[in-house]
């Protein structure tokens, strides 16, 4: 099984900190959000050579060996689907784990997901609520939908909630794709979408896809996880979670 991160994106929000590398080079405590993303993978058994990095922001501070390199020349004008369709020969031959790469995440959590027989499936976080109480006041002004069945299909995701029970989870960043739902995916572009393939987020694409009757998998953990997107955020998982993060 390969797995894709994507890594093209700068990271405005976090100011400072990407004003001359990547987002997944920002550090915390003490490493790279990159480093901490191949070092899970090694550990649930991901080898560099199934390994494979979609850069676009400062492709040339990339420098782990071993890796396969695939780059999104237009970063600044398009969005992560975009990005993910660089890599789109290994997608199409074979299952791949899609992972972003501004995450932390668990080797638990992951080997879930590579052994989830399903076409696709994602990972979703049970811990969201008290995450997300430490990031921001409001919850629900930042957090969107993820309605789930008693099965673990996924419902509804990435729209605006209107209460907490909107909210079974919340979205990881890990998706698997076989070749059967990668099709899928192609299929589902070819409708009108509320975004342009250019534009296109990955909640946006899962949404369209639930509405053209593809099934989703989510597979629920509250092992940490953790979601880089300011630099709020990373001074309070430094002062949160130090233990956690060694």
């Amino acid at each position: 099984m390969k797995v894709i991160i994507l890594a093209a994106g700068r990271g405005s929000r976090l100011g400072e900190r990407t004003k001359d590398r990547p987002k997944c080079m920002c550090t915390l405590q003490g490493k790279t959000l990159l480093e901490r993303c191949l070092e899970t993978l090694a550990e649930a058994g991901v080898s560099r050579a199934d390994t494979g990095i979609v850069t676009g922001y400062r492709s040339d501070m990339f420098t782990q060996e071993g890796v396969t390199y695939f780059h999104n020349a237009n970063w600044e004008q398009t969005n992560m689907f975009m990005s993910l369709t660089m890599a789109k020969e290994w997608l199409e031959a074979e299952p791949c784990i899609v992972c972003y790469s501004d995450i932390v995440f668990s080797a638990k959590a992951f080997r879930a997901l590579m052994d989830c027989p399903v076409p696709l499936a994602i990972t979703s976080y049970s811990g969201y609520w008290e995450l997300w109480e430490k990031r921001m006041g409001n919850p629900l002004e930042d957090l969107e939908t993820f309605r789930t069945d008693g099965k673990g299909n996924l419902l509804e995701i990435g729209k605006k909630p209107s209460s907490r029970s909107d909210i079974h989870g919340q979205f990881m960043g890990l998706l698997r794709f076989t070749p059967e739902s990668w099709a899928w995916v192609e299929g589902t572009i070819r409708h009108p979408l509320p975004k342009t393939v250019e534009k296109l987020d990955m909640t946006t694409l899962l949404e369209g896809m639930i509405q053209m009757g593809y099934p989703i998998r989510a597979i629920s953990t509250d092992d940490l996880w953790l979601e880089c997107d300011s630099q709020q955020d990373i001074l309070a998982y430094e002062k949160l979670f130090a233990k956690e993060l060694g």
